[in-house]
């Protein structure tokens, strides 16, 4: 069987893509996923503005925000096919309006993932923090979401060089565990 008869026997599986893209792709899903389960419809090509107090979002978005919009906004030169569409990193207030939407543009592998939300309703129904967090990410079961698994969630902290800082992890969670306020 010659490799192009191979790739159609398999059908949900995507040609390779390398780490980096891959993680991606689960950070805008999990980003997705998180909105979904607040209900909101969310504009991606709405520039938002710049804003913020100083609480938990704003360390979030401060230490993830660099990184994140490298692919996770208009334009942005790491977005490619099947990279998350829904969230958008470009600003802050776009950040936390985005993460309350769900996850779309999936494809291959990661579509079973397309539309649950990317905040849950805690930190372990959060498709965000099963991105980031290999636990999280290998017990993640939504029971509207059959196919939303640990095999179609991928490993987004392979882009943050250096893992997460110390204790950010903990501050998404908790976050997340309040309610995911604005700040």
């Amino acid at each position: 069987m010659n490799s192009a008869s191979s790739l159609l026997a398999r059908p949900f599986l995507v040609p390779r893509r390398s780490a980096a893209v891959r993680a991606l792709q689960l950070l805008t899903t999990s980003s997705a996923l998180c909105a979904l389960a607040c209900g909101d419809t969310v504009d991606p090509l709405d520039d938002g503005g710049e804003g913020g107090g100083g609480g938990a979002f704003d360390r979030i978005y401060t230490e993830l925000g660099p990184t994140c919009s490298e692919c996770h906004a208009p334009g942005a030169p790491g977005r490619v096919e099947g990279t998350e569409a829904t969230q958008d990193w470009s600003t802050r207030d776009r950040a936390l309006t985005t993460l309350r939407g769900t996850a779309s543009g999936l494809i291959g592998n990661f579509q079973g993932c397309n539309r649950v939300p990317l905040l849950g309703a805690s930190a372990d129904e959060s498709l965000l923090v099963a991105s980031l967090d290999e636990d999280v990410r290998r017990a993640f079961s939504l029971a509207d979401f059959p196919d939303c698994t640990a095999d179609a969630i991928s490993d987004q902290t392979v882009w943050i060089m250096g893992g997460l800082p110390d204790g950010l992890l903990d501050d998404l969670k908790e976050w997340i565990d309040a309610g995911a306020p604005e700040d």
